[in-house]
């Protein structure tokens, strides 16, 4: 019997020849040897189901892209979007909490610690801001120009094969954004008066040093997040 190990060239097509057959499923590593290996998402159990989808629907979505994989990439992208547009809702909720009165008068409510203007990458006076009238309703249109961004992002199927590309590097920004806002909203609620700022600095296009990070920096930045502020 022969001991010859076929070349990565045969080997990889014998990976696809079984994969088509049906014998075995062709995995990222089968098509990029050289590919970063992903061994899967844990210590998610416990997140809100909102949370936990988007971020399982990103890891997917980034996995297939850094694998050079974009049609799978982009059969993520309905999934993470419904993700992102539940998140948003609740983000609005926490903004409509801290909306002022008729008067134009916000509540007064306790500063929220500086750590959490740090963790949203906000300047720490921030937390001595009180929104008024016109600040809350620019976040509202903020808002709704995430949701327009979200909306452009969804693969609308022309009968002639012109599908409109999707932006992935702009959901990419808009993933950073959101997870990382609802996240901190969800486990720190008082972050709330935080929101028309964060919301301000994003439509601003402030640089997010998040954005260019890879998925798995983001993700130990999320987790500990949502454990210290348990």
């Amino acid at each position: 019997m022969s001991s010859i190990v076929p070349g990565p060239q045969k080997k990889l097509e014998q990976e696809i020849d079984a994969a088509r057959s049906g014998a075995k499923p062709l995995s990222a590593s089968d098509l990029n040897p050289s590919a970063p290996q992903h061994t899967g998402l844990t210590g998610l159990d416990d997140w809100p189901d909102a949370l936990r989808s988007t971020v399982e629907a990103d890891y997917e979505r980034t996995t297939a892209l850094t694998t050079n994989r974009r049609k799978t990439a982009d059969n993520f992208v309905p999934a993470l979007l419904r993700g992102l547009t539940e998140l948003v809702d609740q983000i609005e909720t926490h903004l409509q909490s801290t909306k002022p009165g008729l008067f134009g008068k916000s509540t007064p409510l306790d500063p929220p610690s500086t750590d959490l203007a740090d963790l949203l990458g906000l300047p720490t006076e921030a937390v001595n801001a009180t929104p008024g009238r016109s600040e809350h309703k620019e976040a509202a249109r903020t808002l709704k120009s995430i949701r327009d961004q979200l909306k452009s992002q969804e693969v609308i199927h022309d009968p002639l094969g012109r599908d409109t590309p999707i932006d992935h590097n702009k959901l990419t920004r808009l993933v950073t954004f959101i997870v990382r806002l609802a996240l901190i909203l969800h486990q720190a609620p008082d972050a709330a008066v935080l929101v028309p700022t964060a919301l301000e600095s994003f439509a601003e296009g402030t640089p997010d040093p998040q954005v260019d990070e890879p998925f798995a920096e983001k993700l130990e930045f999320w987790q500990e997040t949502y454990e210290d502020l348990a």
